[in-house]
């Protein structure tokens, strides 16, 4: 009862308000906008994109130059990464979260998941970022981990939670890529997936700078970042922020 408790308290920080007057686009073929969910922070912005058939919807928050692509865990969508979102917005990030193909209000094409963060990516310095950082949680931390090598200009860091090696796509493939810093986190006791950050945290080339996270926990992927949880959620945010303030200030 206690962790459903901090979970739901997570998902009401930084959710103090709707986008109020900002302009909204036309609505998505579902007939919402992404995280109609939930509530949004204040000044989330509408947005959608597409890749090779996938028409897809995010919201951006903030202005920052330093722009961050949020990608979500499998059965998850934009609301997964509201609070996160949040919390980065309000230091002068400029934040993209946006729902995969066949999630959310995202609907599928020909794209794979690598091809929609790179999209998403695309997206975000179009809208001003100059510089790009990609996180992902879960399937997110596959995806954010595959699409590194192929996005350009390349982003300046990579964050991967609990990710597996392999889901929708190949991060074994592309890890031996990575020219970026790369910060690899998970928990302990959540199945399979402190292995994977291991295995792929050592297929990193050791020329780029890395850093590998294994907290005592079996909280997963988005739920390492959650406030006000047990002691390895918060040495996951507090080592992130330190990653994020080294090798991508906003």
């Amino acid at each position: 009862m206690r962790r459903l408790a901090l979970l739901a308290a997570a998902t009401a920080v930084a959710l103090t308000g709707c986008s109020g007057g900002d302009p909204v686009p036309a609505p998505s073929p579902t007939g919402l906008n992404a995280g109609a969910a939930c509530e949004l922070p204040p000044g989330a912005r509408q947005t959608r994109f597409g890749e090779r058939g996938a028409d897809l919807g995010g919201v951006i928050l903030d202005s920052g130059k330093t722009g961050i692509v949020l990608a979500h865990q499998n059965g998850g969508d934009v609301c997964q990464w509201a609070p996160y979102a949040g919390e980065l917005a309000a230091q002068g990030y400029r934040v993209l979260a946006f729902d995969f193909g066949g999630f959310g209000v995202s609907t599928a094409g020909d794209a794979d998941n690598p091809q929609q963060v790179a999209a998403a990516a695309a997206t975000l310095r179009a809208d001003g970022a100059t510089t790009i950082v990609l996180i992902g949680a879960s399937m997110g931390g596959t995806a954010v981990l595959a699409a590194a090598p192929t996005v350009t200009p390349a982003p300046v860091a990579v964050v991967a939670l609990s990710a597996p090696s392999v889901f929708g796509a190949n991060a074994l493939d592309a890890a031996p890529k990575l020219t970026m810093p790369v910060f690899y986190a998970a928990g302990e006791f959540e199945s399979s997936f402190a292995d994977s950050a291991r295995e792929l945290h050592a297929l990193t080339p050791k020329t780029t700078a890395k850093e590998l996270l294994i907290v005592p926990t079996d909280w997963h992927g988005v739920f390492l970042l959650t406030p006000g949880g047990p002691a390895a959620t918060e040495t996951v945010r507090a080592k992130l922020a330190e990653f994020l303030k080294a090798h991508a200030p906003a």
